[in-house]
């Protein structure tokens, strides 16, 4: 019997010949699938320092909000700040998405930007099967809030580990 499994040209054999056929051609794409996502670059945008409508004692803009498009943040004068955004996964298998934000001074239109440290995490979140997730974080200890008006612009990184497209 076993013979005439192994047979070719028999309804098993072509059968069981496609299905390992397949087995490999899936494995062989998720492998590269795989390979090609574990060097996706971060995602980079940056944002002007818009001053809101509060204002101190003294005068001073007491808020300052950064509109990367699809990702909102501010930070006030008092230390507290906050960021949120969405970012869509484009795969069946997981990845991991990390919000960075970092600020600093620069010219208008945020050129030569001298960044006050490295970017740092805010928040993360694992998606899955195509799905679309929130990166929201917020605190109230601002780690530039002693640097508040030298503050113009702001840098928004979202870097990927696991299976990223």
């Amino acid at each position: 019997m076993a013979t005439y499994l192994l047979i070719p040209g028999t309804h098993r054999a072509t059968r069981a010949g496609r299905a390992i056929l397949g087995l490999a051609a899936l494995a062989m794409a998720a492998a590269s699938a795989m390979a090609a996502d574990s060097g996706v670059p971060p995602a980079g945008s940056t944002a002007v320092a818009r001053p809101a409508a509060e204002w101190n004692k003294d005068g001073k803009p007491a808020r300052l909000d950064f509109d990367f498009g699809d990702f909102k943040a501010w930070a006030r004068r008092d230390g507290s700040w906050n960021a949120e955004g969405k970012v869509q996964h484009h795969s069946l298998l997981c990845g991991t998405y990390t919000l960075s934000l970092r600020v600093g001074h620069g010219n208008p239109g945020c050129t030569a930007v001298q960044w006050f440290g490295e970017p740092r995490p805010v928040a993360s979140v694992k998606l899955c099967n195509d799905a679309t997730g929130i990166l929201a974080g917020g605190n109230t200890e601002f780690r530039d809030a002693a640097r508040f008006d030298e503050i113009t612009c702001a840098d928004r990184t979202i870097s990927c580990s696991g299976n990223c497209k």
